[in-house]
């Protein structure tokens, strides 16, 4: 286990993935500051359901899309527990739709909430991480592939890619910045069994990922302390498949 002083920001982190990374943090000792935006409820209760358990947690809502949300939530997760070692930027859209229906503020919203919250929530952990700090960026196998209608993420992540090999190279050796880029971790709810075999035919492991194969990914990280600059594919091997 590692020591309880350390202390991990996960956005996004009252659901699925970013819930599951939350309880793998914390299960290693962290204690948590779980960043929610709507789903305050949730996180709440995950919030109530570690302190249950022995672990320190605390919660944090902000709309991430506001450009000065990132810096005023970095100095509440800071002041929640004294320090901030570990910053997952987990929270996410996923604006789906027909590329000629896209509209500028659809591209706007994925912009704002994959790219620039994730710059300007490092940029500011950054001048308050001490030395050996990490930051860990959710990106998206859509970051390398073409999918039309999901242009206007994928174009998000793949940017936010861009910006994790950035950082990488800015904050060292200081601060460690890699990213994650899942394949399908839960299929579309309009997806059929025939639409998620299909899509499974090119996963080489043959099956959808789990939150947890997201977030064990994430605690390797943090621990890997020679590994900066790096996109790991967790994608049951899609991406050698494409």
């Amino acid at each position: 286990m590692t020591s309880p002083s350390r202390v991990t920001l996960v956005t996004g982190g009252a659901r699925r993935v970013g819930a599951a990374i939350v309880r793998a943090c914390a299960a290693r000792g962290d204690a948590v500051v779980i960043h929610a935006a709507h789903s305050v409820d949730e996180a709440e209760r995950l919030a109530r359901a570690l302190r249950h358990d022995g672990a320190r947690a605390a919660v944090a809502i902000a709309d991430l899309r506001a450009p000065s949300a990132a810096a005023a939530l970095i100095a509440e997760a800071h002041a929640a527990f004294g320090r901030l070692d570990v910053l997952v930027n987990s929270a996410a859209n996923f604006v789906h739709a027909p590329l000629l229906q896209i509209t500028p503020k659809q591209w706007d919203d994925a912009f704002a909430l994959n790219v620039r919250a994730p710059f300007f929530l490092a940029q500011a952990a950054a001048m308050c991480m001490m030395p050996g700090g990490v930051i860990v960026n959710i990106a998206d196998h859509l970051a390398f592939e073409t999918v039309p209608s999901m242009v206007a993420h994928a174009a998000a992540k793949a940017a936010l890619v861009h910006v994790t090999r950035t950082l990488a190279r800015a904050l060292a050796p200081a601060i460690r910045v890699n990213a994650i880029a899942p394949g399908l971790v839960a299929a579309p709810e309009e997806w059929s069994e025939a639409d998620l075999a299909r899509f499974l035919k090119h996963v080489p492991l043959g099956r959808a990922g789990h939150d947890d194969d997201v977030a064990n990914a994430v605690c390797w990280l943090v621990d890997a302390s020679y590994v900066t600059g790096v996109v790991l594919p967790v994608d049951g091997g899609r991406g050698v498949s494409r």
